[in-house]
């Protein structure tokens, strides 16, 4: 079991407004993750590599995925450069992270290395993905007079609906992307026996029939018995590194609707961060720098606000944006890190442009997004230092009320879902379920994560009666 203090708040003290020396420079200073809907101010440069690049094989084809580079440059990536691995070969140009890559000789095996590209240049290339090798599907003579073939879909367990498909006979074509839903699992790939047995076909990809044929969707279970921590506050998962401080983390999720009938004095924020964790050891993580939204309900009202927080520090900094209004359905992403310069915090509202900054040794206040400029000043942090921390953290926490020491009631959030988790590892690195934490209070189970998805998402969902 891991402890994890309550250094979480409840903010609402008001603002000090000192002459902050912080221009828009120094907000450029600050690197923002390429994949975020909308980014947030950031110095100009070329873009990072993009990662996890991996390829499916078909007919002369093959799909190429990768997740988007890490670091966007300052400057929204508008393209990706696809290139064979090891070849002498012609660059693809791909606008989105799948791309299909046709003109492929069946039999030969391929990798394929990714480069993103923004107004500034071209990244370095990616690691290449595994090898993959085209192949002619296997296709018998249809019968006399045939001319058309009808592909079925098949849910196998899973619900929806999917039209069937009549395509020409042994004509190349793509298949229908998956539209089942199967509740606590990922759809993998086609197959024509509902037990997987039988011929694999991939998701969306390009291929001939012969003859008609069922498809039946082969699914992968994402949710298992909770394997994760324990904790009094905390729900969401927490990341841990032996060697190497984090020096950047980043996650979007959208500010939830509370329900405030069943909670109406309840409290939770939803936040990133880097350190604040106390190992079974005794052992510190390092000092907690976190970025995120309160969500609370005042007297049956929801309230909203963002925030930011290094904790401890001398003297500690933790307070609320002014002039930043959040409301619920607003997708948040918040960042924090290093960016190459001053450790800090970055909290953009999507919906309203704007962006709340915090710089460790510096100060904070309000930008505006897409201008990169910055409307107020509201702080000063002269004297804080960071150095980064061994573990960070995506969480859902019960505040802590300042007054009193102990913590908020809990308020019914429902579920929040994160989205475009990402850290400053190395390509492949994931959040096993043991890195999950719940909130138990009393012996009452109040919050508790989901399995990270396919795509290195999670859900927190409130759990009390």
């Amino acid at each position: 079991m891991r402890a994890i203090p309550s250094f979480r708040v409840m903010r609402g003290a008001s603002l000090c407004h000192y002459g902050l020396i912080l221009t828009v420079p120094a907000l450029l200073a600050f690197s923002v993750l390429s994949a975020s809907p909308a980014s947030a101010a950031t110095r100009a440069t070329h873009p990072g590599a993009p990662g996890l690049v991996t390829a499916i094989a078909g007919d002369n084809t093959a799909i190429v995925r990768f997740v988007a580079p890490f670091s966007n440059g300052g400057s929204r990536v508008t393209v990706y450069y696809i290139k064979e691995y090891g070849r002498s070969s012609a660059i693809r140009r791909c606008d989105s992270t799948r791309c299909t890559i046709l003109g492929l000789s069946n039999g030969v095996a391929y990798r394929f290395v990714v480069a993103a590209v923004n107004r500034f240049g071209r990244s370095a290339y990616s690691a290449p993905s595994p090898a993959v090798t085209p192949t002619a599907p296997t296709s018998t003579p249809p019968p006399a007079g045939t001319t058309t073939a009808t592909v079925s879909f098949n849910a196998n367990g899973g619900s929806g609906s999917m039209a069937t498909e009549t395509e020409n006979v042994n004509t190349a074509t793509a298949l229908s992307p998956n539209s089942f839903d199967y509740a606590g699992y990922t759809f993998s790939e086609w197959n024509t026996s509902p037990t997987g047995t039988g011929a694999s076909y991939a998701n969306d990809a390009v291929y001939p029939f012969a003859t008609s044929v069922t498809l039946y969707a082969q699914w992968t279970a994402t949710t298992s018995p909770f394997t994760g921590q324990v904790s009094s506050n905390w729900s969401g998962y927490v990341l841990p590194s032996s060697t190497t401080p984090f020096t950047e983390a980043e996650g979007e999720w959208t500010v939830p609707t509370l329900n405030c009938a069943n909670t109406p004095n309840g409290n939770s924020s939803t936040w990133v961060g880097l350190g604040g964790v106390t190992w079974s050891n005794g052992s510190s993580s390092g000092t907690l720098l976190q970025s995120g939204v309160e969500d609370d309900c005042v007297n049956g009202v929801q309230v909203d606000s963002g925030w930011f927080e290094l904790f401890p520090s001398t003297p500690n900094q933790s307070e609320a944006f002014a002039d930043f209004p959040v409301s619920p359905g607003n997708t948040i992403i918040a960042i924090v890190g290093d960016g190459g310069g001053p450790y800090g915090t970055l909290l953009e509202d999507v919906n309203t442009g704007l962006t709340g900054f915090f710089f460790v040794g510096q100060g904070w206040g309000v930008a505006e997004t897409a201008t990169n400029t910055v409307i107020s000043t509201q702080g000063n942090a002269t004297g804080t230092s960071y150095s980064g921390a061994y573990s960070a953290e995506w969480i859902v926490e019960d505040p802590t009320n300042a007054s009193s020491g102990s913590m908020f009631p809990l308020d019914d959030f429902g579920t929040i879902s994160f989205s475009d988790v990402r850290v400053s590892l190395p390509s492949g690195w994931s959040l096993p379920n043991s890195d999950g934490e719940e909130i138990v209070q009393n012996g009452v189970t109040l919050s508790v994560p989901s399995a990270v998805n396919d795509v290195g998402g999670f859900t927190v969902t409130y759990t009390e009666p």
